[in-house]
């Protein structure tokens, strides 16, 4: 996320309300994708990954994220915990997530540079911009990174889109069928009826795990649970 805002303005009382800017960028050619969100959950960074994959036409082999606790859970010199539903999506497309280390800029140089200067490019010239919802915002953002992606280069030839056609999207692989559909792992005890609650709700799961600890996959569709051994 850029450390840079924007922001939104609520139509009912005329209050700012912040918004956050996603900022995704490809190594070789320094191609990058932008979107604002309202938050910096789970869903929103999920949702944004899906977008970024699907801008740039393939999924990468690598993940190089910021330490943010909606990807990271715990990462030290010993321990890398990666939240289960980002991991499951990254398996999902495929790819490796390797999260920057703690203090170690040189880790995500690429990003950290294209961040800088979409937040002077795209945020800083949407300051005076009065957008009243997300999607306009979005709107001005993608306007600003069209032209982001297609400003030429200081020192050689092309721009960012045109290097990424000629150099970087060959190296991509293909996006699956259909977008990766967010998932949330809990966890649950199985009570002595053998039902676990999970959001107010109470679902029926195979009598031998009573009294048992189990991992409870919810999406929009279904309910799985998995014993902790």
């Amino acid at each position: 996320m850029a450390g840079s805002t924007a922001s939104i303005i609520d139509k009912d009382t005329g209050e700012k309300l912040k918004a956050y800017v996603f900022v995704a960028t490809l190594p070789c050619s320094q191609l990058s994708y932008a979107e604002a969100t309202l938050s910096m959950d789970l869903h929103s960074w999920i949702t944004a990954h899906n977008h970024a994959y699907e801008y740039f036409g393939g999924t990468t082999q690598i993940i190089v994220p910021d330490n943010l606790k909606t990807s990271v859970t715990k990462h030290t010199a010993r321990e890398l915990v990666l939240n289960p539903t980002y991991r499951e999506m990254a398996d999902y497309y495929n790819t490796v997530v390797m999260p920057a280390r703690v203090r170690t800029p040189k880790d995500k140089a690429s990003v950290e540079g294209s961040v800088n200067v979409i937040s002077t490019w795209i945020i800083a010239a949407l300051r005076n911009t009065h957008c009243f919802s997300i999607d306009e915002l979005n709107k001005e953002v993608w306007m600003k990174l069209a032209e982001f992606n297609q400003r030429p280069f200081t020192r050689k030839k092309g721009y960012r889109l045109s290097a990424f056609e000629e150099e970087e999207k060959f190296a991509l692989s293909p996006l699956p069928t259909t977008p990766y559909k967010m998932s949330e792992w809990k966890t649950a005890k199985v009570r002595p009826d053998y039902h676990i609650s999970v959001e107010s709700m109470f679902y029926s799961v195979p009598y031998e795990y009573i009294n048992r600890q189990v991992e409870v996959k919810l999406s929009m569709t279904s309910l799985k649970s998995f014993l902790i051994i």
